[in-house]
């Protein structure tokens, strides 16, 4: 703690000297500035110079993503360069006196010469390097009407989709902010509609500011509308499954907004109803003294329904000084899950007995629910940024579970319930001040989470449960980005944190402690070379297990496989290289990662009866993960196109130990790189409509120790009619997994368990939607967030 305190009063004493020492320098003035585009809406991550009569560059920064700037430099005449890669560069003749000087918007108009010869009409490029990652402009694009949030994530380079939702290739699951603050329910996604967005950029190698286990961030900004009064925007859709009648998911959404002055309050409410079906055949193999062989079948149908509302206030109380607070409440109204696995055991080859297990699964004594709180400050004092968010952060979750066991041998019935509740509070401060050609931000963050989770059972020989859990975890961070005159920006940061984390086993003897100090650098380069941008980074990240993963209680998954944590596992520690090449349409990425101490699941023999325990366990050997692949996006008259392909390999090798902890057997997951194609034509057609087709496809290859055995294809489709002379009803029509393709077979081995299974999900879909919005504006609220790393790892 000592420690963290040196720092912080190093960063400060930093923070004070620098803004001491530039106030008091006389004779300078602070240029200000914004930079739009031909629609009025602001051009972001430009990057503006100020230079002498003889070419000098003097200063320069980098516009945020609101298109704003600032400059400092002696009082004088010089030429003011703005660059932009998809627009042509803007020169302009400032001469600067007086403390402060702002100057009127300027315009950037659209390059055609960098959309190349395939395009019969100009079209402004819709991916641009922004020192940190990639911005792909949605406003003004067909993805303008692509359907929600979702649909345009599906569909921006850098992203895939995959049996889990969306993933940054090679990085897995992004954090996704909306406007700065940080989405905590997925429904956003579905509730946001994609003429509201302006841009969406996807950044690979994170920053000092983010927590040191975000790999991956997505930044969505919707367009800031003009205007004062009363709007809302509704939308219904309703999706049906081909394979089951009986699934039909109806969903609505509904947000108002009222501003008058500098007061902008703002509403919503949605609900959500999901039906899942899943059939599949699986062999399980236990490998110990005794062989065990599992054959079955298994059928699983899953249905929720959730609520949620959520309301807020921002208010502009001058210029540069803005607050507010936002407030989330979700409910899950409905949750039931009825799954049945039947099959033959053999061991050692013959046969000894023939199982049925029947589960039936539903919401605890309380239906789940989560609630959130933010409230933020931003604004600057001078030339000083100044960036404040408190959160608070809350989990309820309570699930109960019937297995039904029928068997030639013996039956038995088991009943579980775990019940959990998880509260966060967290504060962060950024503050940032222009220094030199560039910008320092220093700041602080505080995440303090306290937890209580109990398991209960009958019908088996499994002990019960109860935990408390308390982490708390203090940050301190700095990094300085400055612009390099016309070659690019150069950005580096450190990160410190200082974790202590405690388990506390109520039922009984494994309680622990454990504390963490950890520095986590990062540095990136960002440059322009004639019509070709690049971008180079490093980064070390890591990734803390969860609370349910430190946990020694065992929970029940059947008769033959039970699941616990490990209260020995550690951090895993991953060294990210990134370049990324961005010329014409095309977007070339790689990726480099190497992870020490990998975190994964394995298999450990629990008895001579054929069960296993799964753990998660910290692997001694590294796991090295290459990824490439490359993204075009031109426009060839109405048509549309949008294409992403690439490959992983992975490097992974794994000793297999008996129960004396002696190496029997090693296991390589080496020789099957993962390839993948995305494929989205979209064609703009006269009076309104618009059609689409796309197909996604992934062929056989490794993840970690998984393996996907088969080629998995999904293709769609949608059509989409816009109503009404302004535009405000939207009409669309869609279909997913029209081949019925959509599927994934995946064969895991974990050591001394191994599991080959064909699933056929249920994915063949037809849906339809309807969308209005009146006099919408987009939110104005700026809050970003605390907290962000222990609030994910609640869930």
């Amino acid at each position: 703690m000592k420690r963290l305190i040196k720092i912080a009063l190093l960063l400060l004493c930093t923070m004070t000297f620098s803004t001491g020492a530039f106030a008091a320098r006389q004779g300078e003035t602070l240029l200000r500035g914004s930079i739009v585009d031909t629609t009025g809406e602001p051009a972001g991550f430009a990057t503006v110079f100020l230079s002498a009569a003889d070419g000098t560059i003097v200063t320069g920064n980098t516009a945020d993503e609101n298109g704003r700037f600032e400059l400092r430099a002696a009082e004088g005449n010089y030429t003011l360069t703005v660059s932009l890669v998809g627009y042509r560069d803007v020169k302009k003749e400032v001469k600067l006196a007086g403390p402060v000087m702002d100057i009127p918007a300027i315009t950037l108009n659209e390059d055609a010469e960098m959309l190349g010869a395939a395009s019969v009409s100009a079209v402004m490029p819709k991916t641009r390097l922004t020192g940190e990652g990639l911005a792909t402009s949605v406003r003004g694009s067909v993805l303008e009407n692509a359907g929600t949030a979702r649909d345009v994530l599906g569909k921006v380079p850098g992203l895939i989709r995959n049996r889990d939702g969306l993933e940054v290739v090679g990085k897995g699951a992004p954090r996704i902010y909306i406007n700065g603050r940080r989405m905590t329910d997925a429904s956003e996604l579905d509730r946001l509609q994609s003429h509201e967005i302006q841009s969406v950029e996807v950044i690979t190698n994170p920053g000092a500011q983010y927590d040191a286990s975000v790999r991956a961030v997505v930044r969505i900004r919707t367009i800031r509308r003009q205007g004062e009064g009363f709007g809302f925007n509704v939308a219904l859709s309703d999706e049906q499954s081909l394979r089951n009648k009986d699934f039909n998911d109806p969903n609505a959404n509904l947000n108002v907004n009222y501003r008058t002055g500098g007061v902008d309050i703002f509403a919503g409410a949605t609900y959500a109803s999901s039906n899942q079906s899943q059939t599949s055949t699986l062999t399980q193999e236990t490998v110990g003294k005794v062989n065990y062989r599992q054959e079955e079948d298994l059928y699983g149908s899953f249905s929720d329904k959730r609520a949620g509302v959520n309301g807020g206030v921002n208010w502009q109380i001058a210029n540069n000084h803005f607050a507010g607070f936002k407030l989330d409440y979700n409910r899950n109204l409905s949750h039931k899950e009825f799954t049945w696995m039947e099959g033959d055991m053999f061991v050692n080859g013959s046969l000894l007995d023939h199982i049925r297990t029947e589960n039936s699964g539903s919401n605890g004594s309380s239906n789940p629910y989560t609630f959130g709180g933010n409230a933020y400050y931003n604004g600057s004092v001078g030339k000083l940024g100044i960036d404040l968010n408190l959160d608070y952060y809350n989990v309820a979750d309570s699930k109960k579970n019937t297995a039904l066991e029928t068997s030639n041998i013996e039956g038995a019935t088991v009943n579980t319930e775990s019940v959990s509740n998880l509260n966060l509070y967290a504060a962060k401060l950024v503050l940032s001040y222009p220094i030199w050609r560039g910008m320092l931000q220093v700041g602080t963050e505080e995440t303090f989470t306290r937890g209580k989770d109990d398991y209960l059972l009958s019908g088996a020989d499994i002990p019960a449960s109860s935990a408390k859990v308390r982490e708390d975890n203090i940050a301190a961070f700095a990094n300085y980005g400055f612009v390099l005159g016309q070659f690019g920006q150069l950005s580096a940061g450190l990160r410190y944190e200082h974790v202590n984390y405690a388990y506390d086993d109520l039922a009984g003897k494994n309680s622990f402690t454990r504390q963490y100090d950890n520095f986590f650098p990062s540095v990136s380069f960002a440059g322009v070379f004639g019509k070709v941008q690049q971008m180079l980074s490093y980064s070390v990240r890591t990734t803390r297990p969860n609370y349910s993963a430190l946990s020694n209680a065992i929970r029940y998954n059947n008769r033959y496989t039970l699941q616990s944590g490990n209260a020995a596992l550690q951090p895993q520690t991953t060294h990210s290289f990134s370049s990324t090449t961005v010329w014409n349409f095309f977007t070339f990425v790689v990726n480099y990662d190497r992870t020490n101490d990998p975190i994964i699941s394995w298999a450990n023999i629990y008895n001579d009866e054929g069960v296993v325990l799964l753990k998660p366990h910290n692997l001694d050997k590294p796991y090295r993960l290459l990824s490439a692949y490359v993204v075009a996006n031109p426009t060839i008259g109405i048509w549309n196109l949008n294409f992403a392909g690439g490959v992983q390999q992975g490097w992974l090798n794994i000793d297999v130990k008996d129960e004396s902890g002696k190496v029997v057997r090693s296991l390589s997951f080496n020789d099957k790189p993962f390839f993948f194609v995305q494929l989205n034509n979209t064609f703009t057609l006269p009076k309104g409509w618009q059609f689409e087709l796309g197909a996604e496809y992934h062929s056989k290859g490794y993840s970690q120790n998984v393996l996907l055995t088969n080629h998995y294809l999904n293709v769609s489709a949608a059509i989409q009619k816009t109503l009404l002379r302004d535009g405000s009803l939207v009409l669309r029509i869609t279909g997913n997994d029209l081949a019925g393709l959509a599927n994934y077979n995946v064969d895991s081995n974990t050591g001394n368990y191994h599991i080959i299974q064909s699933n056929r999900m249920d994915t063949q879909r037809v849906g339809v939607s309807l969308r209005y919005r009146f006099n919408t504006a987009a939110s104005k609220y700026k809050g970003t967030g605390a907290g962000k790393d222990a609030r994910d790892r609640m869930k």
